[in-house]
């Protein structure tokens, strides 16, 4: 394993403008996923950080991650990223290679060709199909400010890449107020992704008051009404997952791939490796009694079925899915607001990530929202040409974004026309 030991920064020249802090004298290090799999020390301490992180993220737990690598198909590149300190494992971060998502034609001004930064190959934190923050795993008990520096500063010695690509990160929490001012002197291009459905623990659960107006709190009643009167039931949700988590696993699977993902062949349990990594995933957070599964029912009838994680003080939404019969009948979302009424009443929950996409933050009934943000990080000698480059690929995107629903409009006619000269 290739190691690297920084030195601690200079002190000041003034000693009146000293102010003790801690000092970051960790070692940085690549390593790969399946060595750190085969440590049980490495492993024991990367999930004693997670349990203990500044920012709960458990999509990069090991009982995510690794199953995540084992079989969702990881890129060869994957590596972890990490820092020792004292014996403890402080920053752990998985990356891969990875290119630019569009490459857009570079403006003539920006010289990228000719500095090398065209067509290399940087790195990226690893997000699996179903990883939805990115955030770092970082010690609580540590300067983060200079962790960074150090993790910055080693990386390129360690993996010689032009840049960093850290992805859905929440931009006001502690991890990425410190990423932004560890970068404040670094070649950087920080891009917002908009905001994700959030749910903060009030004193009173006035949660549905504040989020939604008072029709709509009356059609979701009369929605429910209308259930109840024709299963014949009451229709309620019932949590699962800590008493038989293969169970609510096992008949989560069964019904989502009854449903337009099966047979879109886009359900997990269709999907190759993907069942088997929730599986795994599943009794990884199971043993340690993080699991839920949460059911909407009447009677014998399940009309949804969701799984979530807790991390932290909160719990993050994973997977969700609904009989199709009862679309008419928002089925999910009565499931989302009996989850609002189950975790009022655990008093150690503050929050619910929904790990939705930003762009849906409109239509889910939570109100609160939590902003995520890309930065990438130049480094190396071709560093200061990075955020250049990354504003092309950004402003592509967003021309590829407007134009893409005439392009479809075309497709749809050009297609049209070929049927109607068949026949």
């Amino acid at each position: 394993m290739n190691l690297l030991r920084l030195a601690e920064r200079p002190l000041e020249r003034h000693p009146r403008r000293r102010t003790p802090r801690p000092v970051v004298t960790a070692t940085t290090a690549v390593t790969t996923v399946p060595s750190a799999e085969r440590d049980p020390g490495f492993v024991a301490r990367w999930r004693d950080l997670e349990r203990r992180a500044l920012e709960p993220n458990p999509f990069l737990a090991p009982q995510m991650l690794l199953p995540a690598a084992r079989h969702l198909g990881a890129p060869p590149s994957l590596r972890l990223v990490t820092a020792e300190q004292d014996g403890r494992t402080v920053f752990l971060l998985p990356v891969a290679d990875a290119t630019p998502h569009a490459m857009a034609p570079v403006p003539r001004p920006v010289p990228l060709r000719r500095a090398g930064v065209v067509g290399c190959v940087g790195l990226r934190t690893w997000l699996h199909p179903y990883c939805f923050l990115g955030t770092p795993l970082v010690d609580p008990d540590v300067d983060v400010d200079r962790l960074w520096d150090t993790v910055l500063g080693a990386l390129p010695a360690l993996r010689p890449t032009p840049w960093l690509d850290l992805p859905k990160i929440p931009a006001d929490g502690p991890v990425g107020r410190s990423l932004r001012r560890a970068v404040a002197t670094r070649p950087t291009r920080c891009t917002s992704l908009g905001d994700r459905s959030f749910a903060r623990r009030r004193p009173q659960p006035t949660y549905l008051a504040e989020w939604m107006s008072s029709k709509g709190r009356s059609e979701l009643n009369r929605k429910r009404r209308v259930l109840q009167r024709g299963l014949g039931a009451d229709v309620a949700t019932v949590e699962q997952g800590r008493e038989d988590p293969a169970g609510a696993v096992a008949r989560f699977l069964e019904l989502e791939a009854a449903g337009w993902k099966g047979r879109a062949g886009t359900a997990m349990a269709v999907r190759p490796g993907h069942g088997r990594f929730l599986q795994e995933m599943a009794d990884g957070f199971a043993a340690d009694g993080r699991l839920l599964g949460f059911a909407l029912e009447a009677g014998p009838r399940v009309l949804a079925r969701s799984i979530a994680i807790t991390a932290g003080g909160g719990v993050f939404g994973f997977k969700r899915a609904f009989d199709e019969e009862f679309a008419r009948s928002s089925p999910g979302t009565l499931l989302d607001v009996d989850l609002l009424d189950w975790f009022h009443g655990q008093p150690d929950l503050q929050w619910i990530d929904t790990s939705s996409d930003p762009s849906r933050a409109d239509t889910d009934i939570y109100g609160d929202h939590m902003e995520l943000a890309t930065t990438v990080v130049g480094l190396g000698r071709t560093a200061r040409h990075v955020p250049a480059l990354f504003a092309a690929v950004d402003a592509a995107r967003e021309r590829l974004r407007r134009h893409r629903p005439a392009v479809r409009r075309r497709i749809d006619l050009v297609r049209a026309r070929r049927a109607r000269s068949a026949q």
